[in-house]
């Protein structure tokens, strides 16, 4: 265990950081999903002139709303604590006071909504491709790009809300736990599901960059490169290297082919009259 004895101011910056950067990681994906939701949806009134506006807009609104939910505990609507191991402050979701108490039901149900809405958008989505990638195929339409394109959007979305679901979950229903009394006690349940929190948070960036079509792509070509580098340090002949028979040696190859099928007759019609 640790045995720094954190003070309560450190422990105040250190719970609001921890909550203010969590509600709006989640947010933020939230955001993505609405976003993915309204292009997909409305693509006519998605792409519009203010497209760059309205994200500015949206990510501001996130950052102010995630730190208001975060100062609650500094405005005197709960408090921060140190949890076990000692190592790290959070929103005082254990206590048994009132304000603690009602602190930690706005905290997790703010956050249970935020999945609620993810799942619920991204679901949308995926059964719009769905629908529409079946149309496709019913119309025998030659659209293999647009099914690509649809197809990499849903592995990426079930991506993003399985990940999103799995990491946090788990926080959301403990904090709801401890404020319903229904969950009790400080140890290494409450550890491990902050860990799982802050890896989605970690995660969720690394997703989006690795998952991005251009990505795909570059990888792609990359590949091709490499094989093509391969191929010609090891000398493997392509077809165009394998030598083809000139006209010549073909019409050469049918006399003698006639020259032979001719011998064969007349030695069949010698052995029949013989007989």
């Amino acid at each position: 265990d640790f045995t720094y004895d954190f003070p309560k101011p450190l422990c105040d910056y250190s719970s609001f950081i921890y909550t203010f950067t969590l509600i709006s990681s989640a947010m933020i994906v939230c955001a993505m999903s609405l976003d993915r939701f309204w292009a997909i949806l409305y693509p006519f009134k998605y792409n519009t002139n203010t497209k760059n506006r309205r994200t500015n807009i949206m990510l501001i609104s996130i950052w102010i709303a995630g730190a208001f939910i975060s100062s609650l505990q500094l405005m005197g609507l709960g408090s921060s604590f140190n949890y076990y191991p000692g190592s790290w402050c959070f929103l005082n979701f254990v206590g048994i006071t009132t304000m603690d108490r009602l602190s930690s039901y706005i905290y997790s149900l703010f956050g249970l909504s935020i999945l609620l809405t993810t799942i619920g958008l991204n679901s949308i989505v995926i059964l719009t491709v769905c629908r529409g990638m079946n149309s496709d195929i019913r119309q025998q339409q030659t659209a293999r790009r647009r099914k690509k394109n649809d197809i990499f959007i849903v592995i990426f979305l079930m991506i993003i809300v399985t990940v999103f679901g799995v990491c946090w979950t788990p926080l959301m229903v403990t904090i709801l736990g401890h404020a319903g009394r229904w969950i009790h006690g400080n140890g290494a349940r409450e550890l491990l599901v902050l860990r799982f929190a802050v890896t989605n948070s970690i995660i969720d960036p690394w997703i989006y960059i690795l998952l991005r079509k251009e990505t795909f792509i570059a990888m792609k070509r990359h590949s091709r490169g490499l094989c093509k580098t391969l191929f010609d340090r090891l000398d493997i002949p392509t077809e165009s290297a394998i030598p083809e028979s000139t006209p010549n040696e073909v019409s050469g190859c049918g006399k003698s082919m006639e020259k032979t099928i001719s011998t064969d007759d007349q030695i069949s019609s010698t052995v029949l009259h013989k007989l």
